[in-house]
């Protein structure tokens, strides 16, 4: 079941970042953060009370402050990333977050063993990434990687694919540290904390907060709304499967991404992006398969 609804919860995700680039013209990387999670809490709170409340200990607490801290920076940079350039340009790194998250998985406490299969997907993973600037090859074998880190916004949505790697592994950590198992509860502690620990940072960085949220309060709803969904549908799949394999069928996010771009801003793809996404989506198959 929870593969099913990984699949799901990655075309939620596909429509959100859709939101969140129409948005992004009118409102500041860290508001937008902020207030999903603020709206998107309510919902979560029901749902967690209903579930009950677990019994925690040290582990839970290193996993939700862990995640907190990644997940918050991972998504301001990401939108900062999203801000500056065409999705179509950028979005398909997001496939090496698969990459990173099975090198963390490896690692204690978690020690998943990625087989041979997904070891042949991170390689073929990272020729996508290669595709993606392939044009510029014949300036040199290497120019194609140069030309990620020369421009911002690729700089930028690596750094947040980085740490948005991390994410998944502290909140495996967490969940499993909740006795019963309770998906929502540590869903519903990360967002509280981070609400908390952003306000102050808000408020001194972005007096005018307020104004930009109500300027756009019908599309800050839906995204509540959708955020408050493809979370808990996001930590539903990954208290149920491995976070290798969990992970890699999140980053199918990449083609539907594309294709609503196109549809909503004419944001047409290069063609060498086009391949290097799909030669990047087979590469996250193949890690699926083969964890």
């Amino acid at each position: 079941m929870w593969f099913y609804i990984a699949i799901i919860t990655a075309v939620i995700f596909a429509i959100s970042v859709i939101l969140n680039k129409r948005i992004l013209k009118g409102v500041s990387p860290l508001v937008l953060t902020w207030c999903t999670l603020v709206l998107a809490t309510p919902i979560i709170v029901v749902i967690a009370i209903k579930e009950g409340i677990p019994s925690l200990n040290l582990l839970f607490i290193t996993g939700i402050v862990g995640s907190v801290l990644f997940y918050t920076v991972s998504q301001i940079v990401q939108f900062k990333a999203m801000k500056i350039a065409d999705l179509s340009a950028i979005y398909p790194l997001i496939s090496l977050g698969s990459i990173f998250t099975l090198l963390v998985a490896f690692l204690p406490p978690l020690n998943e063993k990625p087989g041979f299969l997904a070891i042949i997907g991170i390689f073929i993973t990272l020729f996508g990434v290669y595709t993606l600037n392939v044009s510029s090859a014949k300036e040199g074998l290497l120019k194609p990687i140069k030309l990620l880190f020369k421009n911002k916004a690729s700089k930028l949505m690596i750094l947040s694919v980085l740490a948005g790697s991390v994410v998944i592994a502290f909140d495996k950590l967490a969940i499993n540290n909740t006795i019963p198992q309770n998906t929502t509860f540590v869903l519903l502690a990360e967002n509280i904390l981070i609400i908390i620990g952003l306000l102050p940072i808000l408020y001194l960085r972005n007096e005018n907060f307020t104004k930009q949220i109500f300027d756009n309060k019908k599309l800050f709803i839906i995204l509540g709304v959708l955020n408050a969904i493809s979370t808990i549908l996001a930590f539903s799949a990954t208290g149920g499967g491995s976070i290798g394999v969990v992970s890699t069928i999140f980053k199918t996010q990449i083609l539907f991404v594309l294709l609503f771009s196109f549809i909503f801003f004419k944001d047409k793809p290069k063609t060498e992006t086009i391949i290097g996404s799909v030669i990047m989506i087979v590469g996250v198959i193949l890690m699926k398969i083969g964890l």
